[in-house]
C-alpha cells in the first residue's frame, strides 16, 4: 500500500493505526472498517481515483492515486502552468483510435484531443491547458510508443 497516496478532502491522510477495510458487498458499495472488536459499516461510491465514503452520516471525498497516477497528475499541473508551446506525448504505447481536433483549433483545458487504445481500453488524451493546436503528429489507426509526441499546443 506504500505505492498509494490517499487524500481526504483537501489534505493527505495516513492510514488509521490497526484499522482494516473489507468489502461486504462491493457491487452495492458496502464495506466494513474493523479494529479488534470494533466494527463500522461504511458506504463507498466512486471509481478510479475519486471516491466518497459515508461514515456516521458524513459523506467524505477520498482520492486514491498510485505512483503512476500521481506522476501524471503532477505533469498535467506543470503543463497547465507552463507558457509557450507544449508537446503532448503519449504516456503509454497503443493505437491512435481517433483525433478529435485539427491544426488551428482553439482548445480549453480538459478538452478531448485524441483517443488511444491500449490493452483493449480507450484512453482519452485531454488538453492540460488552454491553447491552439499547432501541429498534429499522428493519425487515426497509427500505433504509438510511450513518449512519442502526439501533437503540439501553442
Amino acid at each position: 500500500m506504500s505505492d498509494l497516496t490517499v487524500t481526504i478532502g483537501e489534505g493527505p491522510a495516513e492510514p488509521a493505526k490497526d484499522w482494516t477495510f473489507a468489502w461486504i458487498d462491493r457491487q452495492r458499495g458496502i464495506g466494513r472498517l474493523a479494529r479488534g472488536d470494533e466494527s463500522l459499516i461504511v458506504a463507498v461510491e466512486g471509481a478510479g481515483t475519486q471516491w466518497h465514503v459515508v461514515l456516521h452520516g458524513r459523506r467524505v471525498p477520498v482520492s486514491v492515486q498510485s505512483w503512476r497516477e500521481r506522476t501524471l497528475a503532477q505533469a498535467r499541473e506543470a503543463g497547465a502552468k507552463a507558457g509557450g508551446p507544449l508537446d503532448i506525448r503519449s504516456t503509454l504505447p497503443g493505437l491512435v483510435v481517433a483525433v478529435h481536433v485539427e491544426v488551428g483549433h482553439d482548445v480549453a483545458a480538459g478538452s478531448s484531443l485524441l483517443t488511444i487504445e491500449a490493452m483493449k481500453m480507450q484512453n482519452e488524451v485531454r488538453a492540460p491547458r488552454d491553447g491552439r493546436v499547432g501541429d498534429i503528429a499522428v493519425a487515426a489507426g497509427q500505433p504509438v510508443a510511450a513518449g512519442v509526441v502526439l501533437l503540439r499546443l501553442e
